[in-house]
């Protein structure tokens, strides 16, 4: 027998009423939501022969699903019905709705399903089905523009002399954020071949943001919570890789997000880094300019939706480096307990600390 209560499915779930009285003038803002790809969004969009291979996005009676020349790219070990979520997750009145009833006065929007598209061998195509997309999602943000900030998928990872005049579409479009995949296949971000895309996110000034994505690491039984529970916390490598290879250091200008999570990684993670620094530093190269931790307190910032190890721990995170998050409508958010999530933050941390976490963070780095 489980001695724990299973968490409803999003769809099903309901969002009560305010408990406590918030603090006034406190402005929260989830840094973690998701919007999901509409049906006939690339058939629609794409032209020329790429209609005629356009990804397929369509729904039936088992939920959402996504095709791309035959090939499936349904998210392995989870129902179709997953996508589906509940109907904020693609009517935007909807989400607004569940937004006021939680309390949410605006929204990071982070893509559904574009991840799962790097799959596709031909890099040149899934280019411009990114780019569609964020045309659409830069669309979608004007019925609450003052509420929803979408965050772009930016493709040129694959092609960095490419990112300056991509970057430059992506304001013009309105974007204020942008997103890498962790560790796409084939491209090493410690490679100074990657400069030219530091360079331009840096001239941009837009914020990076790193999202948790679907690797499958593991197969067989267990295989879907262990993968989960992996996928959930997978940056202390990649925040090694862009310390210790020196982009930091290279490219002082820029701010990285680390997204969904969580924020108790980070105690231990910069921890090891700073022994390794002192006990290898006749040895590292490049030599580095500052501690690791250093590089983490200027440049990076975390997501969570519920850490209390994290809150426990603030004082040696940085309570201006952590950002709250819904993570609307994921089976893993927080939507229906955010209201009693950002009290126990304000118990916590106390009430100076809780208002950046909870949105001044947020506020601040995306200028919103």
């Amino acid at each position: 027998m489980n001695n724990f209560t299973a968490t409803p499915w999003p769809r099903d779930r309901v969002i009560p009423a305010p408990a406590w009285q918030r603090p006034e003038g406190l402005r929260v803002i989830s840094s973690d939501d998701h919007l999901i790809e509409v049906p006939g969004l690339w058939e629609d969009r794409l032209k020329g022969t790429d209609k005629d291979r356009a990804p397929r996005y369509w729904k039936d009676e088992t939920g959402f699903h996504l095709t791309v020349d035959g090939q499936d790219y349904d998210v392995p070990g989870l129902p179709p019905a997953f996508p589906e979520g509940r109907e904020g997750y693609w009517n935007v009145s909807k989400r607004l709705a569940d937004m006021d009833a939680e309390g949410i006065d605006a929204s990071i929007v982070y893509h559904g399903r574009l991840n799962s598209l790097i799959r596709m061998a031909d890099k040149d195509f899934w280019f411009r089905c990114v780019d569609v997309c964020n045309e659409w999602a830069a669309e979608w943000k004007e019925a609450a523009p003052d509420r929803l900030f979408p965050v772009a998928l930016l493709p040129t990872f694959l092609w960095p002399e490419r990112t300056r005049n991509y970057l430059q579409k992506l304001r013009q479009l309105g974007y204020k954020a942008i997103d890498i995949p962790v560790s796409p296949k084939g491209v090493r971000y410690n490679s100074q071949s990657m400069d030219p895309m530091w360079e331009a996110i840096q001239e941009s000034g837009l914020p990076l943001s790193f999202h948790i994505g679907a690797y499958i690491q593991f197969n067989g039984r267990g295989s879907l919570g262990a993968n989960l529970n992996a996928n959930l916390m997978p940056f202390t490598g990649l925040f090694g890789q862009l310390v210790f290879s020196g982009v930091f250091d290279r490219f002082p200008g820029l701010k990285v997000v680390f997204t969904e999570g969580g924020a108790s990684w980070v105690p231990g993670t910069l921890e090891n880094a700073d022994k390794v620094a002192r006990d290898y530093a006749s040895e590292l190269r490049p030599k580095l300019a500052q501690k690791p931790s250093w590089y983490w307190h200027n440049h990076c910032y975390t997501t969570f939706m519920e850490d209390d190890v994290a809150m426990e721990n603030i004082g040696r995170i940085g309570a201006d480096r952590v950002m709250w998050s819904v993570d609307y409508p994921h089976p893993e958010g927080v939507m229906g307990n955010s209201d009693a999530i950002l009290k126990r933050i304000f118990d916590q941390v106390g009430e100076e600390s809780a208002r950046k976490i909870t949105g001044g963070n947020a506020a601040t780095l995306w200028g919103i």
